[in-house]
């Protein structure tokens, strides 16, 4: 598979486009990936030292913020609100809506957490190699969690932690020089990957737990509740869907334009070059 040559998609509009999507073999993500590759190197190493959990500790609580804003955008959806969001100091978070009464409504909003966790961590890893997409990610995230911070977040360790991060982020996105952007983005793409892997493991083992003195069932207990399907079965599907996110996010990468045209005219420029060859050679 290797030696095969990677797979692009077309696309209808070139003009109006302004990335390319391409499916890459092995061997391109060993040459081409290798900030990747760092990032993961970086997360086993900290995974297994003694310090490493609180090197990590931001990138955990940066996905339960994900985790939790997915719940109250899924009210919104709604038509509900989000009376408040907050983030705890043992990585936990609890979103608080209003939404209208009903078991498709409450399903909706009990879902969306640990999907949109997996799914937005696959596609910050497929614009891993756009040019812009690193600091603008990282920037939008920044400036997104202070947004919540003021709209919604009204716990004090909420409070602290997410305006330090968001801050963080945003001045990272827009002083960092590129290539240390680019390492950053990545390290927070894996972890957000990997954090909504191993978040929905726990979905297995507990099915309430007590967030900040509140006792709550579980995400996957709720849609048992909901559906009479055994919460094994959300947990599994969960689980999957985070598997999956984060091998279409390795294998799928979009490219800027100008890059991928510079490789056009590279490949065509050889082309023509091997024709006149050719013809010189028979002349």
């Amino acid at each position: 598979a290797a030696l095969e040559p990677p797979i692009q998609a077309k696309r209808a509009c070139p003009e109006c486009c302004c990335f390319s999507y391409r499916v890459p073999t092995l061997r391109e993500l060993y040459s081409k990936d290798k900030r990747l590759l760092r990032a993961i190197l970086l997360i086993t190493v900290l995974l297994n030292a003694p310090i490493g959990q609180y090197i990590l500790y931001p990138f955990m609580i940066y996905s339960t913020w994900i985790h939790e804003l997915f719940h109250g955008l899924a009210a919104l959806s709604l038509g509900g609100s989000i009376t408040w969001l907050n983030i705890y100091p043992d990585g936990s978070g609890l979103a608080y809506t209003v939404i209208p009464a009903g078991g498709f409504q409450r399903a909706w909003v009990a879902a969306a957490g640990y999907q949109s966790t997996a799914i937005i961590g696959g596609i910050s890893l497929m614009f891993r190699r756009t040019k812009t997409g690193a600091r603008i990610g990282t920037c939008g995230i920044g400036i997104l969690m202070l947004f919540t911070c003021i709209l919604f977040v009204r716990n004090a360790f909420g409070l602290v932690m997410l305006v330090l991060i968001g801050l963080s982020l945003t001045g990272a996105g827009w002083y960092l020089p590129n290539f240390w952007i680019k390492e950053l983005y990545a390290l927070i793409a894996a972890t957000t990957c990997l954090n909504a892997i191993t978040s929905v493991r726990v979905l297995f083992l507990v099915t309430e737990s007590n967030i900040g003195g509140v006792t709550n069932s579980s995400d996957a207990m709720t849609m048992q509740d909901i559906t009479k399907i055994h919460y094994y079965v959300w947990a599994a599907l969960w689980m999957v869907l985070a598997l999956w996110m984060t091998a279409m996010g390795i294998f799928i990468t979009f490219e800027s334009p100008q890059k991928q045209q510079s490789n056009d005219v590279t490949t065509e420029g050889n082309q023509d070059d091997r024709h006149l060859l050719a013809t010189a050679e028979m002349t």
